[in-house]
């Protein structure tokens, strides 16, 4: 009976799949208030800037993952090695920049990264161009470190700064 109440348990847990609308429950767009409610706990963090323009928050339900709010709303999700989470293409903070290859054969993008020698650099990958999408920043080890997913906000370098 125990091992069937586990799996039942496991069946209605949400998705924790991260895509460029978001990761299970939580979706682009969201406010601060919703995020903390689908997840089913508190969100901490500062506003980075004044007047909540951007604020950067964590969750302790979710170690390893990060939550980027502009103008109240939910633009960004982020995930680095701490975090078991992959992609929709089953790419994880700590993959290899040649798997992201292979999981996203067509339409990757590639740019130098802004603070590591090459090969580091950035792969974006676009379901609408400039406005939504996947992006990987990976080390001089070709490893990801990051991984943003959302709106074009997934392009900032240094976050809300």
């Amino acid at each position: 009976m125990t091992a069937i109440l586990a799996l039942a348990l496991a069946a209605s847990q949400p998705a924790w799949i991260l895509t460029p609308d978001g990761l299970g429950p939580v979706k682009i767009g969201m406010s601060q208030a919703q995020v903390a409610k689908a997840l089913g706990g508190t969100l901490t963090g500062d506003a980075i800037e004044s007047d909540d323009i951007c604020v950067e928050k964590d969750s302790s339900k979710l170690p390893g993952v990060g939550f980027m709010f502009e103008e109240k709303k939910l633009v960004r999700i982020s995930l680095v090695p701490d975090s078991k989470i992959a992609t929709l293409r089953g790419v994880r903070a700590g993959a290899t920049a040649a798997k992201i290859r292979r999981a996203y054969p067509k339409g990757l993008l590639s740019e130098p990264n802004a603070y590591l020698e090459r090969p580091a650099e950035y792969l974006t990958f676009w379901t609408v161009r400039g406005k939504k999408g996947v992006r990987f920043e990976t080390d001089e080890k070709r490893q990801v470190y990051v991984i943003h997913a959302g709106t074009a906000a997934i392009q900032y370098i240094e976050g809300c700064a």
